[in-house]
């Protein structure tokens, strides 16, 4: 089993399954993505995959081990950390990228699990802000994606594909290509606002706002993005963009 497996999913995943995105806005579902037809002439691809060899992949609805194990010897542990669900992973990692820029990630789909204790906040209900240590909620993810190589990450992206695609295409997306939609959610991502701190919220229910409504407008993963802190904001959108380059056929 290749040590890398999940790895290119991952990073795009870790910008914002580790932000507890579904703690800022509920856990209610979004309407699901309408199907869309498949053209006489088959999908059009923008960003084609080189294949890549090697033995037969377990089907889809058993593949839950294989992705497991692969994690797990990521992680240099014995088994799956309790950083993630360990069921139906692939279809998860696809579902979870999928939403990142829509309004919400739908708690049943989430590919990890959110960082322990509430949102570290600051100040006064008339100056509200996000914490300054707030960031360290999300240090184990940070460390994960540390340890990223993003070519080697490509290249195993690529091995393990066709599980993805398929994961894609029953999801809603007959004909589509996955990894396009990968790169739409990378650029999507990387358009993210680099805001400064202090972030003020507002908190007028259970759920905190931004109180800036431009911030607010902003998607599930680009709130995730804001939230986990500049700093690491910034070593998530460098893994991103190295990334890209690996996935992306150049020229």
């Amino acid at each position: 089993m290749e040590r890398r497996q999940l790895l290119a999913i991952g990073i795009v995943v870790l910008a914002a399954a580790g932000a507890g995105y579904y703690l800022w806005h509920g856990s209610g579902s979004p309407p699901p993505p309408p199907a869309t037809a498949v053209p006489a002439s088959g999908p059009q691809i923008e960003h084609p995959l080189t294949p890549a060899s090697g033995a037969p992949l377990p089907p889809l609805a058993d593949s839950d081990a294989a992705f497991a194990a692969a994690i797990a010897t990521l992680a240099h542990a014995p088994t799956l950390p309790d950083l993630f669900f360990p069921d139906k992973i692939a279809r998860r990692w696809v579902a979870t990228i999928d939403n990142l820029p829509r309004e919400q990630v739908a708690a049943e789909v989430r590919a990890l699990r959110p960082p322990g204790g509430a949102l570290a906040t600051r100040g006064a209900e008339d100056s509200l802000t996000i914490a300054p240590d707030n960031a360290t909620r999300y240090a184990r993810y940070m460390a994960l994606l540390a340890a990223i190589d993003p070519q080697e990450a490509a290249g195993v992206y690529r091995r393990y594909y066709p599980l993805l695609q398929q994961a894609y295409e029953e999801l809603g997306y007959p004909g589509q290509y996955f990894n396009d939609r990968v790169v739409a959610v990378i650029d999507h991502l990387l358009a993210t606002p680099d805001v400064a701190d202090p972030i003020r919220l507002v908190h007028p229910s259970v759920m905190y706002r931004y109180a800036d409504a431009r911030l607010e407008s902003l998607s599930a993963g680009q709130k995730a993005l804001v939230r986990i802190g500049r700093d690491n904001a910034a070593v998530v959108r460098a893994k991103l963009k190295a990334l890209r380059a690996e996935i992306v056929v150049k020229p």
